[in-house]
């Protein structure tokens, strides 16, 4: 059994050759940067100013039941001159605990020695927990946007050790795993705000609360996002899956390229991927940097593992069986009763999407040519596709190609239908999609043989289905 400390002297050796061979990626700290942690409890009825147990760069309160409770804090370094009061957000991760505890978000503050809370209601014990994880923060630059020929490559990935994760926090004291890592075919991407303080100095610094606040105070055993993406666009991992090779770039996967299980979205934890935006998304968008790296995480997730951005499957939980229809690529609040990612954030998911499958499949530049001559336009459906097949994919479902057909009836094609049928010339409609070409269909049965038909849509109509194709389900 490899113990705490060996773990992570594996992190740490395997991070530094790899950030080393990756360019614009920071360099490592020469250790993990250890999360000094203390705890006050009190009573609170209104306002109550409440003296730290030690200097805090983060804070964040939790207290039992009242999930509604409004509070709202003040940090103070002399107990008298308060800084402008911030709105405790709800913990995305917090609330899947299921304790009867309220968690609330990590908060920037600084270096306050004291913080003032306001309550809507009376609450018999608010804990408050004073986090100390300043010490070497990143320096590297962010991400800009990527050019259309590397979209689909992965971005840089500043590793645990890059962050300087304590990965002792992981571990029991006979050292045993907290939390084993388990692997599953990746079905969704579903991304997050972590509901704390925006501009924020020291995004790694806030990383390292958020992994203790998760790992210890909420016993997950590590933080509960997969990745994380700061102000400035860079990419953070998140939660542990194996040690890399040298020179490897963190992807959150096993050797088959089944993704880690998180703590993001209770229910969907298993077969999704969790990218969380530092910030409160509720009242203003994600910077361009921040929201650009998302864009290009996404794009690399779904690449990589067959997910079409545009479309709207069923999703099923390997673990417990649980169905839901549900988007792609979706916002928090779309699998569990929640405000993430951020109301604002939220209505930029389709802007985002787009996005996405602009950089999976940017389109062509069209050649000069000359002006015809005007004829009337007689309008009608589009032509069937052409070339549909279907192929098993490589680690679940089968996916189905094709290319647009010879006409598109005169008016632009607005996406695609798939027909399915598991009996040759029976199929019937089973999903639609976006302007796509192939599209990943998870809904099999392994060892089954499926029939696939595609027909183009414009604002006409439906056109003629494609020919047939056929394949057995991994």
């Amino acid at each position: 059994m490899a113990t705490p400390a060996r773990w992570a002297l594996v992190a740490m050796v395997v991070t530094a050759l790899a950030l080393g061979a990756m360019p614009g990626a920071a360099a490592s700290p020469a250790h993990p940067i250890p999360v000094a942690a203390r705890e006050v409890s009190v009573a609170l009825d209104g306002v109550r100013v409440v003296e730290l147990p030690m200097k805090a760069s983060h804070v964040a309160l939790h207290w039992r039941g009242h999930p509604d409770a409004g509070l709202v804090v003040a940090f103070s370094v002399d107990g008298v001159l308060f800084d402008t009061p911030i709105a405790v957000e709800p913990d995305e991760v917090g609330e899947q605990r299921g304790n009867g505890e309220t968690y609330g978000a990590v908060t920037y503050s600084g270096a306050a020695r004291f913080v003032r809370i306001t309550a809507d209601r009376p609450i018999a014990r608010v804990t408050v927990l004073a986090l100390d994880s300043t010490g070497w923060a990143v320096s590297a630059p962010g991400f800009g946007p990527a050019s259309a020929a590397g979209a689909v490559s992965q971005p840089t990935v500043i590793t645990r050790a890059g962050w300087g994760a304590d990965e002792s926090l992981r571990f029991n004291a006979d050292g045993s795993e907290k939390w084993t890592p388990a692997f599953y075919p990746v079905q969704k991407l579903i991304v997050h705000h972590t509901a704390g303080s925006n501009a924020d100095p020291n995004p790694a610094a806030t990383i390292r609360s958020i992994y203790y606040y998760h790992a210890i105070t909420q016993g997950w055993g590590d933080i509960g996002y997969n990745f994380l993406i700061d102000e400035a666009g860079r990419v953070y991992e998140g939660r542990s899956s194996r040690p890399y090779a040298p020179g490897e770039s963190p992807t959150g996967e096993d050797l088959n390229g089944n993704g880690v299980t998180a703590a993001h979205a209770q229910g969907f934890n298993s077969g999704t991927v969790g990218i969380a935006l530092l910030g409160t998304l509720s009242t203003v968008d994600a910077t361009a940097a921040a929201r650009s790296t998302m864009e290009r995480m996404l794009a690399w997730k779904a690449d990589r593992h067959g997910i079409d951005p545009f479309g709207s499957s069923l999703f099923i939980n390997p673990v417990n069986g649980t169905q839901k229809v549900f988007p792609n690529i979706s916002g928090h609040r779309d699998v569990n009763a929640t405000e993430c990612p951020g109301g604002y954030f939220y209505g930029t998911l389709p802007a985002l999407r787009t996005a996405v499958a602009a950089l999976m499949a940017p389109p062509p530049t069209p050649a000069p040519t000359l002006t015809p001559t005007p004829q009337p336009t007689v309008l009608g459906t589009p032509s069937a596709p052409l070339n549909v097949l279907a192929a098993p994919h490589k680690v679940r479902g089968i996916v189905v190609s094709w290319s647009a057909g010879t006409s598109d009836g005169g008016t632009p094609v607005t996406g695609y239908r798939i027909y399915r049928s598991t009996a040759a010339g029976t199929e019937a409609f089973y999903a639609a999609v976006g302007l796509v070409t192939s599209y990943r269909d998870t809904a099999t049965k392994k060892g089954v043989k499926y029939w696939y038909r595609v027909a183009a849509v414009n604002a006409v109509g439906t056109g003629p289905l494609s020919g047939e194709s056929s394949a057995v389900a991994k």
